[in-house]
Parts: structure tokens; C-alpha cells; sequence
């Protein structure tokens, strides 16, 4: 590829969230300088091609110390050509991200900073596992103006054990007051294997059920349509033309290149997985110089896998002619019982050119996949 988005990732985190099953790490910072020099390696054994957009995740990229993130951008700078306006996104924790570490990546470039939030509630940060006050994360977002930083977006998560539909108003509320220029407005998922499942699992916290969480959501998108946001995608709101670029290449199907453990890339119909494992990352770099193995999968896969993210997006109705150009079938009639479920379910409506997802179906598309995993 000659142009793509480029994913690098930091897997270290102060503390591991009891909701989170991403390949993030805590108690391991000792590996902190062994894993930059691995990353550093493999990125420069990458072709050289021209950056639209660069997402810098983890994990906390902010706990990183600010001259292993100099590190990094040297290995970017040096491989890649940035496009011309390219979007550069770094992650944050307020914990983490110091004065220090905030001037730092805007001096290296970064435009576009990723805030960490989840909620203004100390309660509900309790309950996350999450590390910062409410205060923290207000410090946070003014030190990154002061910084610098114009474009900011806050994450924020609904569907938490004991959170109120007042409680979503009211973080929603704060969010807005603060001017973020992006919103992303996650739904609490229980992922297998976290504290999280455990602690349903044994009563401890009981998750909102299925109509309370579809009301959150809706909740959710009319209020930060009518605060001025426009939701493009199913968890995201923005200001006019302060979209995500970087993940709407993923959500578009665009090609990308990713670095570091846990990072996937896609590039001529073909994905690449690194292993999720610092340790494991770093053993396979330090072997071979570059890390990654192709994920096989067949044509149904692929059609499964472009669904879940073509379908996330909610302004853009998705055609058959588009999915049946890309695959080579023609979709409506391979999938007719899978379509005609998912209408019926109140997942989707269905024309003769395509279909497109209903708020329901937005919240559920795991579920409504099924239907199209049977076939």
C-alpha cells in the first residue's frame, strides 16, 4: 500500500479497568524501553507510504515517558510521508497526561488529542475501576488547551451498574459544557474474562437491561443532537467537520497499518495480527525484525467482518450494489432470511437498493450479526 492510516500501539497502563479486555497491560513498565526499541524496529522495517492519518493508542499512551514518545515519532518521521493535513491522534489518561507529556506531543505534531474521561461521576469511576476524579479529568481537558490542543475528543460510557438515566444527563451535561470539538459515547459492554463478568456473575453489580440501555441511548443521541453534534457513527458525535478520519477509514474499509502488540493491519484484501503480548511482541522482533501473522479467513468472514464496521456507520444507508460489487454476490438474495429477520426484529429497514439500521439495531449489531452468521 502507498497510502493508508497508521495505528501505533502503547499497551501500558497505570491500572486495568474492570470492563476492559483490550490487549493493555498493567505492572509491566519495566518493559516500557525494550518494547519502544521492538516498535521502533518494526516500524522501520515497514514499507515506506504516505500517512493520512496517524492514531497513536493503547493502553495509556500518556504513561509513556515523554522521550519514548520522542522515540516513536523519530521511527514515524523516518519511514512515513505525512498527507497533507493528516490527522494525528494520541490517547490520553487523566492520571497521566502531565503538562509535560501534553506539550511534548503537541511539539511533536500531534493535532488531535483522545481524552479518557468515561464519566464525571466519582461513584461511577469507582465502579469502572478507573484511576482519576471528576476534578482530574476537568484539570485535564483545560491543560490541554493550555497545551494547545483544538481538537480534543472525551470518551464517555453509558450502561453502568447503578448509573441513572439523570447520571448519563448529567455527564452528558458536563461534556458538553467543556466544548470538546468530538464526543464518542461508548455503551458498557461485558466482555468474557474481566473482573466486570465476575462481579455480575456473583451478584455483586447488576448490568441495566436491554430497554434501559436502548433508552440511554437514544437519550444519549438526542441530546447531543440538539447541544449541536452530529452523530456519523454509532458511538461518535461531532462538530461539523471534526470527525474522526482515522476511524472512519476502518469503518469504511480503507487499508491500514498497524504497529505494536495487539495491532492488526489490512492491506490488499488481507489481515495481519502482532500478538497481543508485550513479551511475545517484543521475543518475535527481536527474532525477526517484525512481528504480525496473516489472519485467514473465508469470504463469509470477510462479508461478517465488513458489516460489523460498514454498519456502525448511521447517516450512510449501505447498498447492495456496494457489498455485491465488493464480494462478488448478490447479497440480498444469498442473505434474503437474514434480512427479513433483522426487519422483523426492528433491527433494520430494507428498500430495494439496501438497507440501513434502525436505533435499535445500532445499539444491538452484535445481535442482529447472528442472523447473518447463520446463513
Amino acid at each position: 500500500m502507498t497510502n493508508a492510516s497508521v495505528y501505533i500501539h502503547i499497551p501500558f497502563c497505570r491500572s486495568k479497568c474492570v470492563y476492559c479486555d483490550f490487549a493493555s497491560f498493567a505492572g509491566m513498565d519495566h518493559l516500557m524501553e525494550p518494547y519502544i526499541s521492538s516498535l521502533v524496529t518494526e516500524i522501520g522495517h515497514a514499507h515506506p507510504m504516505t500517512a493520512d492519518t496517524l492514531y497513536i493508542g493503547g493502553g495509556t499512551p500518556s504513561h509513556l515517558p515523554a522521550s519514548l514518545l520522542e522515540n516513536v515519532m523519530g521511527a514515524f518521521n523516518n519511514k512515513f510521508r505525512l498527507a497533507d493535513g493528516a490527522e494525528m491522534t494520541i490517547e490520553a489518561n487523566p492520571h497521566s497526561a502531565s503538562r509535560e507529556m501534553l506539550e511534548t506531543a503537541k511539539k511533536l505534531g500531534m493535532n488531535r488529542l483522545s481524552i479518557g474521561i468515561q464519566s464525571f461521576n466519582d461513584r461511577l469511576l469507582k465502579t469502572l475501576g478507573r484511576p482519576h476524579t471528576a476534578n482530574d479529568a476537568v484539570d485535564t481537558i483545560a491543560q490541554a488547551r493550555s497545551a494547545g490542543f483544538a481538537n480534543i475528543s472525551l470518551d464517555l460510557i453509558f450502561g453502568v451498574p447503578g448509573q441513572s438515566a439523570a447520571d448519563l444527563i448529567a455527564d452528558l451535561e458536563k461534556a458538553v459544557a467543556l466544548s470538546p470539538e468530538h464526543l464518542s459515547v461508548y455503551q458498557l459492554t461485558l466482555e468474557e474474562g474481566t473482573p466486570l463478568e465476575e462481579m455480575v456473575e456473583k451478584g455483586k453489580v447488576m448490568m441495566p437491561d436491554d430497554d434501559e440501555q436502548l433508552a440511554m441511548y437514544e437519550s444519549t443521541v438526542d441530546f447531543l443532537k440538539k447541544a449541536g453534534y452530529r452523530q456519523y457513527e454509532i458511538s461518535n458525535f461531532a462538530k461539523p467537520g471534526k470527525e474522526c478520519r482515522h476511524n472512519l477509514a476502518y469503518w469504511m474499509g480503507d487499508e491500514f497499518a498497524g504497529f505494536g502488540s495487539g495491532a492488526h493491519s489490512f492491506t490488499e484484501g488481507v489481515r495481519y495480527a502482532n500478538p497481543d503480548d508485550p513479551e511475545d511482541y517484543i521475543r518475535d522482533v527481536t527474532v525477526g525484525g517484525e512481528s504480525g501473522v496473516e489472519i485467514l479467513t473465508d469470504d463469509k468472514d470477510k462479508i461478517i467482518d465488513f458489516l460489523l464496521m460498514r454498519l456502525r456507520l448511521v447517516d450512510k444507508a449501505l447498498k447492495f450494489e456496494e457489498i455485491n460489487s465488493k464480494f462478488e454476490i448478490i447479497f440480498e438474495e444469498v442473505y434474503n432470511s437474514a434480512l427479513k429477520n433483522i426487519e422483523k426484529h426492528g433491527f433494520a429497514t430494507i428498500s430495494n437498493s439496501g438497507f440501513q439500521l434502525t436505533s435499535k439495531g445500532l445499539v444491538f449489531l452484535d445481535s442482529l450479526l447472528l442472523e447473518f452468521e447463520k446463513v
